[in-house]
């Protein structure tokens, strides 16, 4: 058997442990922050735990938020680590939804996810809103693009006829169906995601919506139009590639 090797989010998320660890954990002064946060110094363990309740608000979140980026600029080691730690949840749920897709080794897409949030964060205005949404898409879009380089390098290799490989995928699971479409430009990475998410896996849409920082009705408008693409997709109707 194999022995385990510990992916870059693995790595990360040791780092961040030991550093909560202890009789002198990291802090963060929330009291300074203010926002509706607990009016107290608390350990960043503490803090993830308190980002991730669904009845903290987004204001408080995006306190939390534009504190990290302004100390992952100023002083990136040890903050780039903490920063990435905090939005370790959201980056094992993208490793998750795309794991099926990824024909390569799993730690290579961890890789590749944590990327592109580093990416992200090393030129987001830490005064900017709802920083955690763009964070989060910038590393799914990261790790979206990893799989379609790996599927492409997995086509080439394979004896499928051109015919074959062009051909759409109007059976089978609809994950595959789902990831021609996005292959094809027909849907946009977070299209995909929020048909997975909301159609596929049958998720709340006002869950979906608060995940994402949007609305319902903005949910609502994004999967009526990524299902009309799909529908026209599927039926074999010209369509011209998703923006």
């Amino acid at each position: 058997m194999t022995p385990f090797s510990p992916s870059h989010l693995d790595m990360i998320e040791r780092r961040f442990l030991a550093m909560t660890a202890g009789p002198q954990p990291l802090t963060l002064d929330c009291a300074a922050l203010g926002c509706g946060l607990p009016a107290k110094v608390l350990p960043l363990d503490e803090v993830r735990v308190l980002l991730l309740k669904r009845q903290t608000s987004w204001v408080s979140k995006d306190a939390v938020w534009q504190e990290l980026v302004r100390r992952a600029h100023a002083e990136p080691e040890p903050w780039t680590t903490v920063a990435a730690a905090m939005m370790m949840p959201g980056l094992k749920a993208i490793a998750g939804k795309l794991g099926s897709r990824f024909c390569g080794d799993r730690n290579d897409l961890d890789s590749e996810i944590l990327e592109g949030f580093l990416q992200a964060l090393d030129i987001t205005d830490a005064r900017s809103p709802k920083i955690f949404g763009q964070l989060y898409w910038a590393a799914f879009r990261r790790g979206h693009e990893a799989c379609n380089r790996e599927r492409r390098r997995a086509m080439s290799q394979s004896e499928l006829t051109d015919t074959a490989v062009n051909t759409r995928a109007t059976s089978g699971h609809p994950d595959l169906v789902l990831a021609g479409a996005m292959l094809s430009g027909v849907i946009t990475p977070h299209e995909a995601d929020l048909v997975s998410d909301v159609l596929l896996d049958h998720g709340d849409r006002s869950s979906a919506a608060t995940r994402r920082g949007m609305s319902r009705h903005e949910v609502a408008a994004q999967l009526k139009t990524a299902s009309r693409h799909l529908a026209d997709y599927l039926l074999g109707n010209p369509l011209r590639p998703a923006a």
